[in-house]
């Protein structure tokens, strides 16, 4: 990718303040978030939590996540440089180009400067935080697809379950694509607790001939129920 100019940069504050728990910023990241717990669990991240729907949660914030984004390239040495110095710059600042990173000394050797490339990492980590954005935009506070009367987690669950978005769309013609993905990626970050969706619906089960009516109208109780 190019440069980003420097007064189109990110800055550090807009960053920091912004705060995900460990599901969220596994999704930013992409990766399944026990990966992410496991990497948390190391220790090498600042501490920090979030109340989120009534709990206390570990949290993650933008620095960490552009952090995470870089580690598998980095040494721990390095990686741990570039961590404390992005911490403890000032909200201001603009992260864009390199950054020089003074690397201590091991013993017998001396003390080496490291360039490190902030542009690509910093981009894909706001990719991300716009991407969930997007889907928490696109669910409302219960859990509905905005505008409709269908339940994000239904959706995922089909989609879970084995059907095609394409399908999906067949039996719902009245969401987009879009709107099918921003559900699915709601319902990564927000499980669903209690009994399950159903895994398929009506129109797919006659159009499988999985059953017959009795399966069919067993499926339709329960999206009525659900």
């Amino acid at each position: 990718m190019q440069a980003v100019p420097e007064d189109e940069a990110v800055r550090v504050g807009d960053l920091k303040r912004r705060r995900f728990t460990l599901p969220q910023a596994a999704q930013i990241l992409k990766i399944k978030t026990e990966l992410l717990r496991k990497t948390v669990d190391r220790g090498w991240l600042t501490k920090s939590y979030i109340q989120f729907q009534g709990r206390k949660l570990r949290a993650l914030d933008g620095i960490d996540i552009v952090c995470l984004y870089m580690s598998g390239d980095l040494s721990a040495k390095v990686r741990y440089s570039l961590y404390t110095q992005l911490k403890h710059l000032p909200e201001t600042r603009r992260l864009a180009g390199t950054m020089q990173l003074q690397i201590p000394a091991s013993s017998g050797s001396e003390s080496r400067i490291v360039d490190v490339s902030l542009d690509r990492p910093v981009h894909e980590a706001m990719e991300g935080i716009n991407a969930l954005d997007r889907s928490v935009t696109a669910v409302d506070g219960h859990g509905m697809i905005a505008g409709t009367a269908v339940e994000a987690h239904r959706i995922a669950a089909l989609v879970d379950a084995g059907m095609s978005i394409n399908d999906v769309l067949g039996d719902y013609p009245n969401l987009t694509k879009d709107q099918v993905e921003s559900a699915m990626a709601y319902a990564k970050v927000n499980p669903k607790h209690g009994r399950p969706y159903p895994v398929s619906t009506v129109k797919a089960v006659l159009r499988q001939g999985r059953g017959g009516l009795e399966e069919a109208f067993a499926a339709a109780l329960d999206e009525a129920d659900a």
